[in-house]
């Protein structure tokens, strides 16, 4: 076998060849209708971002998306004169993700209303540098591996509205997750590993919080406290958990309030008499099926009577 047909097969399956070049820096207008959007990707430096940025980019409702890039640092300015609603990482490592003076988000202090952190993006070294972003309002994970939910998170700005976390895996959260973000309103955990909830990871009392979405998680009990200071509550979505069992005291706050869905469908429920209180909430507000004993299994509890649920008194 000739040297040159080794290195000719070495070259095709590894790539390792002369002439191989790598992506090229690009950033391009890639809009669609009804869509601004504006695309860097395979970018290596900070000196990339002013090489092949155009500016001003000043449309009114601007997505800005970097993807696929590997970069030492953000510099502080990348964003200036870039009109930017929704900030979108894709497959973005930064190896150094800390604070910078003047910050790297500066220009969009008064416009960025959203963060995308995806497939595997790093994440800031802390929180509080997106303080300055005072129309912030939605931050997402999104594909994400081994997050680190951790009470630095309540260093965010006062306008945060929603956090959303979905298709992700979970490391750690500290009990006091979100504690102090007092004007959150919608919290989405869904298709993760989120084993436990607790209720001191929200704020207490959460005034404005009105969902509650933690679908398809690994979630196998409710605490206690659960249900309790959530007036504006009203939609919670436990779906495809592990639970088989929930204490009256955990919903109970929230035959009072305001909620108008309680999905609880796709969970191992085991229907005896310690989930007969379910029934006390509407039909068209709770929504649970039974999955033990086999004789109950796929009836909605609200049809179950306390015989069934062989109940020795009325629930």
């Amino acid at each position: 076998m000739s040297i040159l047909f080794l290195f000719s097969s070495t070259c095709v399956v590894f790539g390792w060849c002369l002439g191989f070049v790598l992506p090229a820096p690009t950033c391009l207008n890639t809009s669609r209708p009804m869509d601004e959007v504006y695309t860097c990707s395979e970018l290596s430096s900070a000196s990339d971002f002013f090489k092949h940025m155009e500016r001003p980019q000043l449309h009114p409702r601007l997505t800005f998306l970097l993807r696929d890039s590997r970069l030492e640092n953000l510099p502080s300015g990348v964003f200036q004169d870039v009109n930017a609603t929704v900030l979108e990482f894709s497959n973005v490592t930064i190896e150094v993700f800390g604070p910078t003076e003047p910050s790297f988000f500066a220009g969009l202090e008064d416009t960025l209303e959203k963060i995308i952190f995806r497939d595997g993006s790093s994440l800031p070294q802390t929180w509080g540098t997106l303080k300055v972003l005072r129309k912030l309002k939605i931050l997402r994970f999104s594909h994400m591996k081994d997050l680190n939910l951790s009470q630095d998170m309540n260093q965010l700005s006062s306008s945060l509205v929603a956090v959303e976390l979905l298709y992700s895996s979970i490391a750690h959260v500290d009990e006091d997750w979100l504690a102090q973000t007092s004007g959150l309103e919608s919290l989405v955990i869904r298709d993760c590993n989120l084993k436990v909830f607790l209720r001191s990871m929200l704020p207490r009392p959460a005034p404005k919080l009105w969902n509650l979405d933690l679908v398809m998680n690994n979630i196998t009990q409710l605490p206690r406290d659960f249900g309790q200071e959530l007036p504006a509550l009203k939609f919670l979505d436990l779906q495809s958990n592990q639970i088989s069992a929930i204490e009256k005291e955990s919903l109970e706050s929230l035959l009072t309030s305001k909620a108008e869905a309680i999905e609880l469908g796709g969970n191992p429920l085991h229907c005896d008499c310690q989930i007969g209180h379910l029934r006390l909430f509407s039909e068209r507000v709770l929504s649970a099926t039974c999955s033990t004993p086999e004789t109950l299994r796929r009836r909605q509890v609200h049809t179950l009577t306390d015989e069934e649920l062989q109940c020795d008194a009325p629930v």
